[in-house]
């Protein structure tokens, strides 16, 4: 097998970067494919944390011959039954697949094996379940219950989809055997009346390095234009053109081998799809009932490339990203899911060449400024994330303690020596930000869209520190490499973002509120000199998790055994938790300077004397405000802008209102 060694040196370079090189290859070539397999459907999902893999691997004793399970919800990969509630209750809508693999890192093709399991994924998907199951299976079948519940089956968009993956380091030689019992699964899985479109892949060698190229963008297309023009002279621009292409030439360069869409090919893109809204429905109902007027009433997609050549009505395009049009490509895929005839359907697609990171930037913000609705998609282009990562990057100069901030999902891939575990994103960012200085540890483990959904007029302000955005990510990072290396359980990978807020009050109890600059950033600086000292900061990791473990005991023994459920979401046990941590410690210092929020303004009237008021977008209820409050404010032009703005009780109304606004 002339690849195998291609893929014998990435798996032990994998090995390397995620500090797996206590265990074997094969173990480890599990975990590898699973991350590889699951990449081609959310690129940026293990771009640096470990829990929705660590989830995914299911692989040991009981594991019903499956090596990985995942369920897509709406385009992403969940694997906890409160990721699926956020995302049903943000979206109204449930677009499901369930997607199974097992891998093997060895040359044959094995019909025993693959026959375990497609009778794993079959017992599965049943609705009674006969072979013995691990408890990680039984995580994902609570999930996979929710998702077919009666409530949640009212927001489905069609019947949930089955793929199936069976991955050998071999050649795939169409094997009756192993054919016939695909035919049998799909049958089986059918009988079930429940879900729609069955796949299964054989991936070889062969197909696994093409995945992995695809997965970086390593591919080229070549598109048959109508027509095509090139664009003025940019520097820094290697070359632009704007063609004019036919839907089924560019559905080459949107849909893989396996008929799934390149999700990697929007990496850049600001705004994920969005399902079935209005617009979308508008773009399906145009290719549907008037394809020839498509080219018309569609603004067109963006390209950002490494090269386009071409000639003869032909167009080369290298390494692509789509930076905008994400909605259009992904009706387009449905549309051709659902069999409808694209040859008639014209794009207009603008087509970039260039190597800098800076231009390609630009052209993200300059082609996505359209909407003017809030997207938490935007959150990373704002100059505060900018001025963070910054800060990451200057500490790893000043104290050598190397972690990154990737705003940008891949925003490092092309830099060798950053492992991922020295990576931090957004995600991880606001989920330990709110454990540890919000004091909200049992909603840290949520959604991050959901957490800037409910927290973003009171985090990410520009006027506050961010020093303790980054203490918050290193606490967390190196939570993560005490679970990597065993020195937390495994089974407390539940209560991570406990054992994050446990730490701060372990290491520098009574934390100042997070909007005293001055005061924050003191104690941001005491807190790091302990945590990056090696001998304080296992000491106090030692002490916390077998705390945490004498705590947890107490609460179920004062409660009862059926309190031993539900701890990691339970207000009451966190409450409980603060009582038994601080008992010995002195009371939170107080701090009466008041918080700045940030929001958007979403209406703005004027009343009967001619004044200026409206509303500003804050969970639970929007903030009222009224230019007698915000003197020498343009009102006029501030309708869905952003603002900061400090909050006061009226004298009348007895409720918050917004004062003292600034624009951003």
């Amino acid at each position: 097998m002339k690849l195998q060694p291609i893929i014998r040196v990435k798996l032990a370079k994998y090995k390397e970067n995620y500090e797996l090189e206590n265990i074997s290859d094969s173990t480890a070539f599990e975990r590898y494919a699973n991350q590889i397999i699951l990449t081609t459907h959310q690129p940026d999902a293990f771009n640096v944390d470990d829990a929705l893999l660590n989830a995914v691997c299911i692989g040991g004793s009981n594991d019903m011959g499956l090596d990985g399970i995942c369920i897509k919800l709406n385009g992403l990969l969940i694997h906890t039954l409160q990721d699926a509630k956020d995302i049903i209750e943000k979206y109204n809508r449930a677009d499901i697949e369930f997607i199974f693999i097992q891998s093997k890192y060895k040359e044959k093709f094995d019909s025993g094996e693959y026959a375990k399991f497609t009778n794993g994924v079959i017992d599965f998907l049943g609705e009674d379940h006969f072979q013995p199951h691990n408890s990680d299976i039984d995580t994902w079948l609570e999930i996979k219950n929710y998702l077919l519940s009666d409530n949640v089956m009212m927001c489905w968009t069609h019947n949930p989809d089955i793929r199936l993956y069976y991955v050998v380091m071999g050649t795939w030689e169409n094997s009756p055997h192993i054919i016939a019992i695909s035919k049998k699964c799909e049958t089986d899985i059918r009988a079930v009346d429940l879900y729609g479109e069955i796949s299964i892949q054989y991936v070889d060698t062969a197909v696994f390095k093409r995945i992995l190229d695809e997965n970086e963008n390593a591919f080229s297309v070549v598109l048959n234009v109508i027509d095509t023009f090139s664009l003025t002279a940019v520097e820094e621009v290697d070359n632009s053109s704007i063609i004019l292409c036919s839907a089924t030439e560019l559905l080459k360069l949107l849909v893989s081998e396996e008929s799934i869409i390149r999700q990697s090919l929007f990496d850049d893109n600001v705004r994920d799809y969005q399902g079935e809204t209005n617009i979308n429905q508008d773009i399906f109902d145009t290719i549907k009932d008037d394809p020839f007027s498509f080219v018309l009433l569609n603004n067109g997609i963006t390209i950002v490339c490494d090269e386009i050549g071409g000639g003869n009505r032909k167009v080369t395009v290298k390494n692509p990203q789509v930076v905008n049009g994400c909605q259009t490509c992904n009706v387009i895929y449905q549309s051709y899911k659902q069999g409808l005839d694209l040859t008639n359907v014209t794009i207009i697609a603008k087509v970039i060449a260039t190597q800098s990171s800076e231009i390609t930037n630009h052209i993200v913000k300059g082609t996505n400024r359209q909407n003017i609705v809030y997207d938490e998609a935007f959150e990373i282009t704002r100059t505060f994330h900018k001025n963070l990562e910054d800060l990451f990057n200057a500490l790893v100069v000043e104290n050598g303690i190397r972690l990154f901030y990737e705003r940008r999902s891949k925003q490092y891939s092309n830099n060798p020596t950053i492992k991922p575990f020295e990576k931090v994103n957004l995600r991880g960012i606001i989920q330990s930000f709110v454990s540890i200085f919000l004091n909200e540890p049992y909603k840290g483990h949520r959604h991050e869209s959901k957490l800037l959904q409910e927290y973003r007029n009171k985090i990410f302000i520009d006027s506050q520190s961010k020093y303790p955005y980054y203490i918050a990510a290193l606490i967390y990072s190196k939570i993560d490499h005490e679970y990597r290396a065993g020195i937390i359980p495994k089974e407390l990978v539940p209560y991570k973002m406990h054992l994050c807020w446990m730490i701060k009050e372990s290491l520098e109890p009574n934390s100042p509120m997070i909007n005293d600059e001055k005061e924050i950033d003191r104690y941001c600086e005491q807190i790091k000199g302990k945590i990056l000292n090696s001998e304080i900061w296992l000491a106090n990791v030692q002490k916390v998790y077998q705390k945490f473990l004498e705590i947890q005991a107490l609460w179920i023994s004062e409660k009862g055994h059926s309190y031993k459920y539900g701890i990691k979401d339970s207000v009451d046990f966190f409450t409980f938790l603060q009582e038994q941590i601080r008992t010995s410690i002195s009371k939170p210092i107080t701090n009466d300077k008041p918080l700045q929020y940030r929001g958007t303004i979403i209406k703005i009237n004027l009343d009967r004397h001619g004044k200026y008021y409206g509303f500003i977008s804050k969970l639970p209820n929007d903030i009222f405000f009224h230019e007698r409050d915000n003197p020498g404010l343009r009102f006029s032009t501030l309708y869905a802008h952003d603002v900061l703005y400090y909050t006061k009780k009226d004298k009348v109304t007895h409720k918050e209102k917004a004062v003292n606004m600034q624009p951003l």
